[in-house]
């Protein structure tokens, strides 16, 4: 196979960085040892998409690796779609992020030597890719997309913060969120009616995990043309953070007071507009448009037990 292994040699800080270079440039020489690779990088997640999407157009390769988190996958998916469909490459995954959440549903585990093995023996598995809209903002998502919360949490974190404390700098961002968030009246309208409520977080799934274990959308399956869509309604402060234990533990379907759906597409509106992430990248604002486009990648992957 040609393999492209793109990667952003700034993301991260300080030892992680360093580390990561380390490990592309291992993974490298283990691939070269039965196809053809070659390593670009860029300095941002525009850069990586624009590589990913020139390679997708120049048919020069047939596997097009992301190395880094879920952050520099969403790059590459966003180049490679970009391409007509019988131009794209597979897309291949070195894990190298903090959570790694599309690996994590993919079942491709975080080494190295696992993570290249996989490459190797070629195996592919098609999915689904979500497409989102708004502002006139076009991108396209694999894991999911958040609306309330949990957006407004990734859009307080700055980089500054996460250079300092990490991934706690999330943690510290959720505990002052706690406090300060209040519910915002939405409207989900799906192809066949429409919902309305006052809600705290509306998570629209393709994957299941929303983190490790943490599965929000926990009935999502990244390859059957479905959306899963999962409304955590507002009521108050203490109500709030029993729903979010709820979520934690599982149990905020089956037990919870949740509302849940599943749909080829949606549009969600509020009032007052609120933040959106796609990913776990900032995105834009309500009003949302999504849709799924069924089986649009191939992606290097285990074989099923």
């Amino acid at each position: 196979m040609r393999i492209l292994i793109l990667a952003n040699p700034t993301a991260g800080a300080g030892a992680g960085r360093v580390n990561r270079q380390r490990l592309i440039e291992v993974a490298r020489r283990d691939l070269e040892r039965q196809h053809e690779v070659e390593v670009q990088t860029a300095p941002s997640s525009e850069g990586i998409t624009d590589l990913a999407e020139d390679a997708a157009q120049s048919e020069d390769f047939d596997v097009v690796v992301a190395a880094g988190g879920d952050g520099t996958v969403n790059a590459v998916i966003n180049g490679l779609m970009k391409a007509d469909e019988n131009l794209r490459p597979a897309l291949g995954v070195l894990p190298m992020g903090t959570g790694n959440v599309f690996a994590f549903n993919m079942g491709i585990a975080r080494s190295w030597r696992e993570a290249c093995r996989i490459i190797s023996n070629g195996h592919t598995r098609s999915v689904d890719v979500g497409f989102a809209r708004a502002e006139n903002i076009e991108r396209y998502f694999l894991c999911m997309a958040g609306v309330g919360f949990d957006a407004k949490v990734i859009e307080d974190t700055t980089l500054r913060l996460k250079f300092v404390l990490r991934d706690f700098a999330y943690v510290l961002k959720t505990l002052q969120n706690v406090v300060l968030h209040q519910g915002t009246e939405v409207t989900l309208k799906f192809p066949d009616g429409e919902y309305s409520n006052e809600a705290w977080l509306v998570m629209i799934g393709n994957a299941a995990s929303y983190a490790w274990d943490i599965k929000v959308t926990q009935h999502a399956q990244l390859d059957d043309g479905l959306l899963d869509v999962c409304l955590m309604p507002w009521h108050n402060k203490l109500v709030s953070i029993q729903q979010a234990l709820q979520i934690l533990t599982g149990q905020h379907i089956e037990r919870g007071i949740a509302q849940y759906w599943q749909a080829e597409s949606l549009k969600i509106e509020s009032e007052p507009p609120v933040p959106v992430q796609l990913d776990g990248d900032e995105f834009s604002r309500t009003p949302l448009e999504i849709c799924v486009k069924t089986h649009a990648i191939r992606v290097l992957s285990p074989k099923a037990e």
